[in-house]
């Protein structure tokens, strides 16, 4: 049996709540937000980060509100997209290293939306 016949054979208001479900629960987006990312300040530099290591500025780094250290996760903006560890804490939503921002296209001295996937 394919699926549209599966389908057209259900209730029409169970079709609707599965057809919301399938939308929201598309496992391509179920784990990427939208955020603001700030870039770390310089002064960090060389500096202990809290997962243990050293912060190095034109590294490819972030830090992250709650994911754990180690993490990998894909940030983009601007059509442009790189696989970056979470290896600090911070309160904004993403904080990028300097070397993360340049690749991303996001400026060094600012902030910048993209997209975290995780």
């Amino acid at each position: 049996m394919n699926a549209i016949k599966i389908l057209s054979s259900l209730p029409k208001k169970l079709l609707a709540v599965s057809v919301s479900l399938a939308t929201v629960m598309n496992p391509v987006d179920a784990h990427a937000r939208y955020v603001t990312a700030t870039v770390y300040h310089p002064d960090y530099n060389g500096g202990p980060n809290y997962c243990g290591g050293t912060y190095r500025h034109w590294g490819i780094s972030a830090a992250h509100a709650w994911l754990p250290c180690g993490t990998r996760v894909r940030v983009t903006h601007g059509g442009r997209s790189l696989v970056v560890p979470i290896t600090d804490r911070c309160e904004c939503s993403i904080d990028l290293s300097a070397g993360a921002a340049h690749r991303l296209g996001v400026p060094i001295d600012g902030i910048g939306s993209v997209r975290v996937d995780y």
